[in-house]
């Protein structure tokens, strides 16, 4: 590993910049033909985010500068970018970012982060005699945001706890746990869905909890509406939200069997048939699988679905009736 490549912080995010690491890594390739072949199964704005880097560019004795393509990848994407090479450099580089991830996550580090958070929120509170006013309870609210909403309050009017519900947002990518805190995916970040409430204790460990504005609250309630959740009060018959999960001992069918076996090209279908089993409620909600389909992560923590025969077979009627019309 010939030199170290800089890490930068974004919305609580360490990032480093793809083309630093495709020139450690030695890559032979054209940086966009390395781009196109490894960045397709990693999603933009929540592991790389689009930037555009400029260069000096020597031309006929003089100096240019030009604008290039660039990516700020997510540390989590930069190490699986590193096996995916196969090379001694890119075990050496992973190395390199596994100790940057246990820095980061160090808790003497985590509680850094927060004082300087406290630190510029401390503008904002009245200074008395030039001291802050201490205050009296054992657990001291920082900051408190009038008029956010816990996650354990929205999901008990759908028959669901808070953990449910954060799982539910956890899979549809809109939020992530960090140690055992939830955030929001920076796709979000800036939408004006959530606030944290911050707590300094007597222990003075930070504390930050994420809660929802009013728009996030709708932002939630639209996206379990999506999905045919109904509040419990507008379920007659059916106050808790369950899934059929009986054991299936059949075959499973990925997406690209079930294209391949309708003699459909399996990479263009692939992505429309997990479309249709969203349509069709096929997707287990709260549970790891159900009677039509189940979901499996593979080592690198990536999420695909596969179908029974049943579910297979839903989606098959239904691709059919869309070659018909």
């Amino acid at each position: 590993m010939n030199e170290l490549i800089k890490v930068e912080v974004k919305a609580d995010t360490q990032v480093v910049s793809a083309r630093e690491l495709y020139k450690g890594l030695e890559i032979k390739r054209r940086f966009s033909a390395w781009v196109s072949d490894n960045f397709k199964d990693f999603i933009e704005d929540v592991d790389f985010t689009s930037v555009r880097k400029s260069t000096e560019v020597k031309n006929n004795g003089g100096i240019q500068i030009r604008e290039l393509q660039d990516y700020a990848i997510t540390i989590s994407m930069a190490k699986e970018l590193c096996m995916m090479s196969h090379t001694e450099l890119g075990k050496e580089y992973r190395k390199y970012f596994l100790e940057l991830e246990r820095k980061w996550n160090d808790p003497k580090e985590v509680v850094k982060r927060g004082y300087a958070i406290l630190q510029n929120e401390n503008k904002q509170l009245k200074i008395e005699n030039g001291i802050l006013k201490p205050k009296a309870d054992k657990y001291d609210r920082y900051l408190s945001n009038k008029g956010l909403i816990t996650i354990t309050e929205i999901a008990k009017e759908y028959g669901m706890s808070g953990r449910e519900l954060n799982k539910f947002l956890h899979d549809k990518r809109i939020i992530y746990k960090k140690g055992d805190k939830w955030f929001v995916y920076q796709r979000y970040a800036n939408d004006g869905l959530v606030g944290y409430e911050i707590f300094v204790p007597e222990d003075r460990e930070i504390r930050r909890t994420l809660k929802w504005t009013t728009k996030g609250e709708q932002f939630i309630r639209s996206i379990l509406e999506d999905e045919g959740i109904k509040l419990v009060l507008e379920r007659p018959s059916q106050m808790m939200i369950e899934e059929d999960t009986t054991d299936y001992d059949g075959v499973w069918f990925t997406a690209s069997e079930i294209a391949w076996k309708l003699n459909l090209n399996p990479k263009q279908y692939a992505k429309h048939i997990g479309r249709i089993a969203n349509d069709c409620k096929l997707k287990p909600i709260f549970t790891d699988h159900n009677r039509y389909c189940r979901k499996i992560v593979d080592e690198y923590g990536r999420e695909s679905y596969e179908y029974t025969a049943q579910g297979a077979m839903i989606i098959e009627k239904k691709i059919k009736e869309e070659m018909e019309m």
